[in-house]
C-alpha cells in the first residue's frame, strides 16, 4: 500500500505543480493587464509593472492552491482509470477507500501551505503592494506632468503651467481645484508638488491670485491674492498610510472583530481567510469520485463536472461574502454555507462511485424495461 500512495501521490503532486505555474501565470498575466491599463493612462510607470506583479504573487498563489490540487488530483485518478490501472488495482482488492489516506496527507499538507498564504502571506503582500501602488503613483503624478497641457487630477483638479525652472519649479500656473465648495481658481508665478511625511502629495504655489465664484442658487465671487498657497488634500488616488481591510495582519484582524463598527467587516474577512484552508480538503475529497471515468464516457467528463463544481463553489463563497459584509447573513456563514452542502456531495458522489452506481440516477420511465426471455415450443 505505501508502493501505491508513493505512486500515486508523486503523480498528483507532479500534475497539481504543473497546472499551479500554469493557473499562476494566467492570473499574472490578468493582473499585467490591469497594470498596464493604468500605465496608458499614466497613473504608473511602466518600470513598475514587474514589482508590483511580484508583489502579488502571494494572493494569486493562494487562489491557484486550491485548483491546482483539486485538478491535479482529479486527472491522476481519470488517467488511473483510462489506462485500465484502476481495473487491475480494484482486482486485487484495492479501490477508491484505499486511497483516502493519500488524499488526507495531500488534504493536511495543502491546508497547512494555504493557512500560511491567507493568514500570513497575503496580507503582508496586500500590504506591500499597496504601499508600492502608492509610491508608483506619486512618482508618475510628478513625472507626468507635463508643461504645456492639462493635466487632469482625482477629484476634479486640473494642473497647467507654461515651463518648469533651474530648479525643477512649475512657471507660471494654472491651478483649477473642482473638490473646492465652492470651485477655486489659482493664477501663482510658481507652484510645485511636494511629498508628505504620511505618504501624500500636495501643491504649493506662490505670489499668485485665488478665485472663488458660485454661479448657482446664490452669485457671489471673492478674488484673494496670496503669497503662499498649499492644496492640502492629497492629489494621488491611493496613500500609503490608508491599507484596506485585506492588508491588515490577521492579529490585528482578529482583534478588531470583537467590537466596534468595523467588526463586522473584518469578522467577515477574517471567516473568509479561514474558509479558504477549510475549503480544500472538501474539494480533494469531491476531485476523488470526480476522477473515475471509463472509456465510453470519454476523458473529460469528471473535468467538465469539476471545473463546474468548482467554479459555483467559488462564486457562492463571492456571494455569501458579499451578503456577510452587507449584514445580510452572520460571517460565519462562510465557515458552513457551501463547505457543509460540498462535502455531503462528495460524500454521496464517492459512496456512489465505490458502489458502480449512476451519479444522478435517471426518472423510473426512462430507464429500458428488461426484457424477458423467450420460451422455445416444441
Amino acid at each position: 500500500m505505501k508502493v501505491l500512495h508513493r505512486y500515486v501521490g508523486m503523480e498528483v503532486v507532479g500534475r497539481a505543480f504543473l497546472i499551479l505555474v500554469l493557473v499562476t501565470f494566467l492570473m499574472l498575466l490578468a493582473k499585467g493587464l490591469d497594470f498596464l491599463k493604468d500605465m496608458a493612462q499614466g497613473e504608473l510607470p511602466g518600470e513598475a509593472i514587474l514589482a508590483l506583479l511580484g508583489l502579488a504573487v502571494p494572493k494569486i498563489l493562494s487562489l491557484a492552491l486550491p485548483l491546482a490540487l483539486f485538478f491535479g488530483l482529479l486527472t491522476t485518478i481519470s488517467r488511473l482509470c483510462m489506462d485500465s490501472e484502476m481495473d487491475a488495482l480494484g482486482a486485487a482488492g484495492v479501490g477508491l477507500y484505499n486511497l483516502l489516506p493519500l488524499v488526507v496527507v495531500i488534504a493536511l499538507v495543502g491546508a497547512v501551505l494555504e493557512s500560511g498564504l491567507t493568514l500570513w502571506a497575503e496580507p503582508a503582500g496586500e500590504a506591500r503592494l499597496e504601499r508600492a501602488t502608492a509610491e508608483f503613483q506619486r512618482q508618475a503624478l510628478t513625472s507626468l506632468v507635463q508643461p504645456e497641457e492639462f493635466n487632469e487630477f482625482p477629484g476634479g483638479r486640473v494642473l497647467y503651467f507654461d515651463r518648469r525652472g533651474p530648479e525643477g519649479h512649475m512657471r507660471p500656473v494654472f491651478f483649477h481645484d473642482g473638490d473646492a465648495d465652492p470651485a477655486a481658481t489659482i493664477t501663482a508665478e510658481q507652484g510645485e508638488l511636494r511629498y508628505q511625511e504620511d505618504g501624500r502629495v500636495e501643491a504649493v504655489f506662490r505670489d499668485g491670485l485665488r478665485f472663488q465664484a458660485r454661479l448657482a442658487g446664490e452669485e457671489y465671487g471673492r478674488v484673494m491674492h496670496f503669497d503662499r498657497y498649499r492644496v492640502r488634500k492629497s492629489l494621488a488616488e491611493v496613500e500609503s498610510g490608508d491599507l484596506g481591510r485585506e492588508a491588515m495582519p490577521t492579529p490585528a484582524l482578529l482583534a478588531g472583530s470583537r467590537e466596534g463598527e468595523d467588526a463586522i467587516p473584518n469578522r467577515t474577512e477574517l471567516f473568509r481567510r479561514l474558509a479558504l484552508p477549510l475549503s480544500l480538503p472538501i474539494l480533494l475529497l469531491l476531485a476523488l469520485p470526480l476522477g473515475v471515468e471509463n472509456r465510453r464516457q470519454g476523458r473529460s467528463f469528471g473535468v467538465l463536472w469539476g471545473a463546474m463544481l468548482v467554479l459555483a463553489y467559488h462564486n457562492g463563497l463571492i456571494v455569501v461574502e458579499e451578503w456577510a459584509g452587507r449584514g445580510e447573513v452572520p460571517p460565519h456563514w462562510l465557515l458552513w454555507a457551501m463547505p457543509v452542502p460540498t462535502l455531503l456531495l462528495a460524500l454521496h458522489l464517492l459512496r456512489q462511485r465505490v458502489h458502480s452506481r449512476p451519479l444522478l440516477p435517471a426518472p423510473g420511465g426512462l430507464l429500458p424495461r428488461p426484457r424477458r426471455a423467450r420460451k422455445d415450443t416444441p
